[in-house]
């Protein structure tokens, strides 16, 4: 009576048994965790009499959540990239990032350093790119402490990639990098531009 949630996820992946199974299992149990803490937190499903007044259920609010996933394919990578959007009753909803990427000959799921070089300080050049590219996207939105903080050479800043052919994505969420108003940023980054650091099954 009070929330709305959709939600869509692989049913399989190009990954030999037994890692297709496993890479699905991971990415269902994400989607699964993920409705559950937002009813938790809205207290939506079944509300208190006092939550129904606090979430203003009682004069036809509700809160909402919505996940997709887009696929993305590398030389020897899939990756999945999901968007949540979830409105909890606040001014305006939000929007997050989860992306997962799996090797398809090992179908080991990848986090970025996997793809460099031990040592090679792909967070220090990651940084080094994000902040040189990001003001010329966001032209008049761009915000120079903004910037600097969400692109820190820090795990959590990059946390949210993809590859797509040659190309190494990066996604930011609203608030990361800019004011709300400008909306997601995606940094697009080719991989040639960092072959000097990537691990050779990577360049």
């Amino acid at each position: 009576a009070y929330h709305d949630v959709t939600a869509s996820y692989p049913t399989t992946a190009p990954l030999a048994a037994p890692a297709g199974e496993a890479a699905v299992n991971a990415m269902q149990g994400w989607v699964i965790e993920t409705v559950g803490r937002f009813k938790s937190e809205t207290h939506a499903e079944d509300p208190a009499p006092e939550d129904i007044v606090a979430m203003g259920f009682d004069r036809g609010r509700r809160v909402s959540l919505e996940i997709t996933y887009r696929t993305f394919s590398a030389p020897r990578t899939v990756s999945y990239a999901f968007t949540t959007y979830q409105d909890t009753g606040g001014a305006h909803g939000n929007t997050f990032f989860r992306t997962f990427t799996f090797d398809t000959q090992t179908g080991q799921e990848h986090s970025l350093s996997d793809l460099f070089a031990p040592n090679a300080g792909y967070l220090d050049t990651l940084s080094d790119v994000a902040r040189a590219k990001l003001p010329g996207t966001l032209g008049d939105m761009a915000d120079a402490g903004m910037i600097d903080n969400g692109t820190a050479p820090v795990v959590a800043n990059f946390e949210s990639w993809y590859l797509d052919g040659s190309t190494l994505v990066i996604l930011f969420p609203p608030y990361a990098v800019a004011p709300y108003a400008a909306g997601p940023q995606t940094l697009s980054i080719p991989l040639a531009d960092l072959a000097s650091i990537l691990k050779p099954d990577y360049r």
